[in-house]
């Protein structure tokens, strides 16, 4: 049996039961700004939470809540380099995940002591919620664990092991999807809090199998939103004078090349901010 192993033992450790703790996920809170940890999210973290947000939901309607798994890998030793832990986490999705699971959203969390798991959700293939009794399950009673859980759990004891895991846990979902999309996105948050210089360029979300929202968008409102309106108007400019066939984005690309917006940036910040109905989805 592993360390701390899933279904055979209590998740959690024996202080927090003894406390009262129910040691599950997502199992008594849902709020994705709990206690006073409200760190700043730089432009594109908060891109990629909403994005995150957004693949939670579809993957739960897609699927069914009732069939999918919250799963926490955490290492057997003390993974501290970002490194190592996309190394071994490679090789886990390489050989197990991808073949495993349909789909899976995973999220990297650095701790405050500076350890490195990571929470994913599963899509198992399985009805692994229906009947589940998740008091008792808080309380350490599984027997209204149904089979398909119970050999998830099975499976992660003899797995975790042959890829540098040590404790893992593996549950159904309580709550609503909207709910369980907050939580997850909670440790982006908590890991931004914690990270440290080497994680700069640590991809915080990763996908197996399909999303349909990705972060490679702008927010419409501040310097964004003045850019649209004025990128417009410059369009608009070049239609009016004949230079293009139509005020589209397309259309300038087909008469001056891929890169016109950045060869003439400093005439296009340099309109007038008029509003006239026209500045934003006025091209396309």
């Amino acid at each position: 049996m592993l360390p701390g192993r899933v279904g055979g033992m209590p998740p959690g450790d024996g202080a927090q039961r003894r406390a009262g703790g129910s040691g599950l996920p997502c199992q008594d809170s849902h709020n994705s700004t709990e206690g006073s940890l409200r760190p700043v999210f730089p432009s594109s973290a908060r891109r990629t939470a909403f994005a995150l947000q957004v693949n939670v939901q579809a993957m739960c309607e897609h699927f069914g809540i009732e069939f999918i798994g919250f799963l926490t890998l955490t290492f057997a030793d003390h993974v501290l380099d970002p490194r190592e832990a996309q190394r071994r986490m490679n090789s886990l999705s390489t050989h197990v995940l991808r073949p495993r699971y349909r789909r899976a959203i995973r999220v990297i969390e650095r701790q405050k002591s500076g350890r490195i798991h990571y929470h994913l959700l599963v899509a198992v293939g399985a009805d692994i919620r229906t009947g589940v009794d998740f008091v008792a399950l808080s309380r350490g009673d599984y027997r209204s664990a149904p089979k398909s859980l119970r050999d998830e759990w099975s499976f992660w004891r003899m797995t975790a092991s042959k890829f540098g895991f040590g404790r893992t846990e593996l549950l159904p979902i309580r709550s609503t999807v909207e709910a369980v999309s907050r939580y997850v996105g909670k440790y982006i948050s908590k890991h931004l809090y914690n990270r440290i210089s080497a994680d700069k360029g640590v991809r915080l979300v990763s996908y197996i199998g399909e999303k349909i929202a990705n972060s490679r968008f702008a927010w419409a409102g501040g310097h964004s939103k003045t850019w649209r309106k004025k990128l417009s108007l410059f369009v608009r400019m070049f239609y009016e004078s004949g230079a293009i066939a139509s005020p589209t984005l397309s259309a300038m690309r087909m008469a001056f090349g891929p890169r016109w917006a950045f060869k003439w940036r400093d005439c296009i910040v340099t309109m007038p901010e008029v509003d006239d109905g026209k500045n934003c989805g006025g091209i396309a």
